[in-house]
């Protein structure tokens, strides 16, 4: 942990890709600025102490939930976030990935009444929530059917205080948008498995 509080760690590679590592934050890599931001946020996920190997596998994954629309959150710092939080707008849900710890993950799907303030820091209730290690978990999330679906879950809970990111270490916070070509992109992947079933 640095002076200022903020988690600092360093990650490294299963197999090394110097050609991908190389352009993860220039400017010519081809990336949107949220793939990019999640590959920067990604190598350097909060973790306590000691070195992060990231496998090819998990940064594919989470190159999917930003392929797949959702907004991303970086609380705290960029080089060294306290959380990582993603989130896609449905109707009258949310599905929020949230990582605080690199090794455990919770992703979750909340309630989002219309016209009702949601904080997808301090979520109350959810619907449907998983935590664990992060490729089942984020599996879980992509596979996660769409909320008019027939099994979609609907019974709400309480939800897990691993969601919960304090006030005081969401700052300095960066947003990024999903880049245009993936709005909706859940939306229609999901409901398009939905027709077909």
């Amino acid at each position: 942990m640095d002076s200022s509080g903020a988690l600092a760690m360093k990650t490294t590679h299963a197999q090394p890709r110097p050609s991908r590592r190389a352009g993860w934050a220039g400017p010519d890599t081809g990336l949107s600025d949220s793939a990019r931001s999640v590959r920067m946020a990604a190598s350097s996920l909060p973790r306590w102490g000691g070195q992060v190997c990231l496998p090819s596998e998990v940064e594919q994954l989470l190159l999917d939930v930003v392929t797949d629309g959702f907004v991303l959150y970086c609380c705290g710092p960029q080089a060294a976030p306290r959380a990582l939080v993603a989130s896609y707008q449905w109707q009258d849900y949310v599905d929020l990935l949230t990582i605080r710890r690199f090794d455990r993950i919770i992703t979750a799907r909340i309630p989002a009444p219309q016209h009702a303030r949601i904080d997808v820091f301090a979520p109350t209730l959810v619907v449907w929530a998983y935590e664990g290690a992060p490729q089942p978990a984020l599996q879980a999330l992509l596979s996660l059917v769409a909320p008019h679906h027939p099994q979609a879950p609907t019974s709400a809970y309480p939800a897990p205080a691993g969601l919960h990111i304090p006030r005081a270490e969401q700052r300095p916070m960066t947003i990024h948008l999903p880049p245009p070509h993936c709005i909706g992109n859940r939306t229609t992947r999901l409901t398009t498995r939905t027709d077909r079933e």
